[in-house]
């Protein structure tokens, strides 16, 4: 299901990013006409912090068997500096808690650093960067498994393919995309709106004390539906009473592409 920096292609997905949203490339202007200082370079301004919320997706191309998408959470500093969070690959009750630690750096606008669970037993870990795009408010990168694609027989459990590598985005606490898209807790109802064109949803709940402390054990419930449907109930997740938490919710379509996120605090009724 997860990660393995596809090495030169990856590499170049990433400066591509870079390269589009960013424009960390050289720019324009005469070289001639610089004096070769630092005072002449433009200063970096650091991307914004705080916490982001959002979604791990395998490589649907590397593993069509199975592309599954997960929780990616992250306190990421307002200053150049560490970051830490949690990428979630347990979806079904009879799994072990499979909550993987992601440690980093912040520098400027990009990101990088690695990750680390024991999925199904065994143990995993990789590296991920990426960029902050000002137009979409969001970070977004790709990840990378050490160990490559690999088959999983969770016996009486479920039988699943770890990716060598995917991508990633998380985004502002209830910043949603598009715009549109709605996202609302009445009780332990959580509902959000039909998109066009998804065919399954991710729906995660985290700890909202342990997401801010950058833990890796932020997660406390996450699952993938097919289907279309736009509700979901909290009533069996064992939540703390009085206590916030954030619920979140990826729609994707039949080629695992995202047609949606949102998040949304609220109080454990």
């Amino acid at each position: 299901m997860r990660a393995k920096l596809l090495r030169a292609s990856a590499q170049s997905v990433l400066i591509a990013m870079c390269l589009s949203l960013l424009g960390c490339g050289g720019g324009g202007g005469d070289p001639g006409a610089r004096t070769g200082t630092l005072d002449d370079a433009p200063p970096v301004v650091s991307a914004p912090g705080g916490l982001y919320v959002g979604y791990f997706q395998e490589d649907p191309a590397g593993n069509p068997e199975d592309p599954e998408a997960g929780a990616f959470a992250v306190k990421i500093p307002e200053a150049d500096g560490a970051l830490s969070g949690s990428m979630y690959f347990t979806y079904v009750d009879c799994q072990s808690r499979n909550a993987g630690s992601v440690a980093g750096s912040k520098t400027g606008n990009a990101l990088a650093g690695t990750w680390s669970a024991i999925i199904d037993n065994s143990a995993q870990s990789g590296t991920f960067s990426g960029a902050y795009s000002s137009a979409g408010g969001a970070y977004a990168g790709v990840y990378v498994n050490a160990d490559g694609k690999q088959f999983k027989n969770v016996a009486g459990c479920l039988q699943h393919s770890l990716a060598a590598n995917g991508s990633w985005a998380v985004f502002p606490v209830e910043q949603n995309q598009p715009s549109s898209f709605a996202l609302s807790v009445a009780g332990t109802a959580v509902s959000w709106t039909a998109t066009a064109g998804s065919s399954s949803a991710l729906v995660y709940v985290i700890d909202s004390t342990a997401a801010l402390a950058g833990s890796s054990n932020s997660v406390v419930f996450q699952n993938l539906f097919s289907g279309t449907g736009s509700s979901f109930s909290l009533a069996t997740v064992g939540l703390v009473k009085g206590k916030e938490y954030i619920v979140a919710v990826m729609l994707s379509d039949g080629g695992a592409v995202r047609k949606a996120f949102g998040s949304k605090r609220f109080i454990a009724p």
